[in-house]
């Protein structure tokens, strides 16, 4: 029997659908928090500078008329604030006439600019650390007018820990909003994955149990398309195989049943039995040319598969990018990071179709109908190379070999199943292919440095890989052979005849 994939079709389409919706909820969380920080921010300078005016419209008259103690209770009163860390009133020279900390009075302040850049309303703000507490906090000022003359200006400490805990507890929502939808979109990517898997996990040992000799399984696929019109004539199929056995299995027993009525008639036995064993060996190559029209029938799937996967996905993926550069080239709050995190993302997309590509080419290498065998083959020892670790060398003469599609799927799959051996049971470190085209005859030979494969291997009915090899040969009117010895390695030869072409 086959070995099960170690990473399924379903699983890779499952990891693919999920990897996708992870990165989206990832994408929208950063935009989210990032957009809720800059709405807060906003709204703590809105607060603060309302807060600073209402200070200088009340502290107008108390500082024309010197009144200390007032200045004191009113600043006193706006420091009791939630998230104010000072308050301090400063007359047009820069002394401070009043402060929220008393030791702070009468001092000069050294910075009357206060900042860069004026807030609407004529206001202005900057940003610093107080050295105690170290904490983020907004340093807003509002002058102190009469008419047109400045009595001073308001100075207010507006604290950044609002925004932050704001912040948090936005964040703890859009985690735990993301993890829902990743579960959930977990169970959709599975269900989706098996509907597209399953029926095709179904086929793949409907036919293996039809490669064994068993003629009666019924492959149920209740779908409306392609998939289960493939099911509806594989079981049509095994119908057909069946009632030829059953035909056959009748012959022999009337055969025989005639035999041992007629003893006296030696030359009339001795006819039936050449025509029975004639019928019978009819029958072995009608059944052979069924399996391999089973085989021609599951690489034009795979054929049909490959192109759809790469086209569909790949598009959808192309498309998601276009829009991801659409969104990057309107998006204008802070575009450094939005434009990096954007790069992220096309990287990841970029990531997923080269993915879809693999997947693709390992049903069907599209390599192979569009540059022809040689190129084919070229392309599966660099990739068997990079994905096993084993060296490949490869040669072909002349440089571009292309045949027949019959001729090139039958060589390739055999090119593809030496290499599976030799990943598989050889423990070689090496290995070089030659392929070799004549007037009239193409010759591959793939030789590694590995153990070596023994008799009893090549002739065991267990070497599936071996005899399909060797049925590929045999209906295309070829030699093969394949031979190997302790620490010298395995060699695998195949010899094919070119299509006759006609003038």
């Amino acid at each position: 029997m086959r070995k099960p994939f170690m990473f399924g079709l379903r699983f890779k389409l499952t990891l693919l659908i999920e990897g996708m919706i992870v990165l989206l909820v990832l994408v929208t969380g950063v935009i989210t928090t990032f957009r809720e920080k800059k709405a807060l921010e906003v709204e703590l300078h809105k607060r603060g500078l309302a807060l600073a005016s209402d200070l200088a419209q009340f502290t107008t008259r108390p500082l024309l008329s010197r009144d200390l103690p007032t200045l004191r209770r009113f600043v006193n009163h706006s420091t009791a604030q939630e998230y104010v860390r000072y308050v301090m009133v400063v007359d047009p020279q820069g002394r401070v006439v009043m402060h929220s900390d008393l030791a702070e009075v009468g001092k000069r302040l050294d910075d009357l600019s206060l900042g860069v850049g004026a807030c609407p309303g004529g206001y202005r703000r900057v940003s610093t650390h107080l050295p105690e507490p170290k904490e983020m906090h907004c340093d807003l000022a509002v002058p102190i007018t009469v008419e047109t003359a400045r009595l001073g200006t308001i100075r207010l400490g507006y604290s950044y820990m609002a925004v932050e805990k704001e912040i948090d507890l936005a964040r703890r929502q859009i985690v735990l909003i993301g993890v829902v939808t990743i579960l959930i979109g977990g169970v959709i990517a599975y269900s989706l994955a098996s509907f597209i898997a399953a029926p095709i996990k179904r086929m793949i040992a409907a036919t293996e149990a039809v490669a064994d000799g068993n003629l009666k399984p019924y492959l149920f696929v209740d779908r409306n398309d392609e998939v289960g019109l493939l099911s509806s004539s594989f079981n049509k199929m095994a119908a057909e195989l069946e009632k030829h056995r059953l035909h056959l299995e009748n012959l022999v027993r009337d055969r025989t049943v005639e035999l041992e009525t007629t003893n006296g008639k030696l030359k009339q036995e001795i006819v039936e039995r050449e025509l029975t064993q004639e019928k019978l060996m009819q029958s072995r190559e009608r059944l052979r040319d069924l399996a391999l029209h089973l085989q021609s029938i599951r690489e034009e799937e795979a054929k049909r598969i490959a192109r759809e996967i790469h086209d569909e996905l790949g598009q959808t993926l192309t498309a998601i990018k276009f829009d991801l550069h659409w969104l990057d080239s309107k998006l204008s709050m802070d575009p450094g990071l939005l434009h990096e995190k954007i790069q992220k993302m096309s990287g990841l997309i970029d990531a997923t179709a080269k993915t879809v590509r693999r997947i693709a080419s390992e049903l069907r290498p599209g390599i192979l109908d569009d540059f022809g065998l040689s190129a084919a083959m070229e392309w599966q020892a660099r990739e068997f190379a990079d994905r096993v670790g084993i060296a490949c060398a490869f040669t072909a003469e002349p440089e571009t070999i292309v045949l027949d599609p019959k001729r090139s799927v039958a060589v390739f799959r055999i090119f593809q199943e030496a290499l599976t051996n030799v990943a598989r049971h050889a423990r070689a470190t090496a290995v070089t292919i030659d392929l070799t085209e004549t007037e009239t005859t193409l010759e591959l030979v793939v030789r590694d440095n590995g153990i070596g494969i023994s008799e009893e291997q090549i002739l065991t009915s267990r070497s599936f890989g071996v005899i399909g090899m060797h049925e590929r040969v045999n209906h295309l009117n070829g030699t093969f052979s394949i031979h190997g010895a302790p620490r010298t390695g395995t060699t695998v030869k195949v010899r094919i005849p070119k299509e006759k072409r006609s003038c």
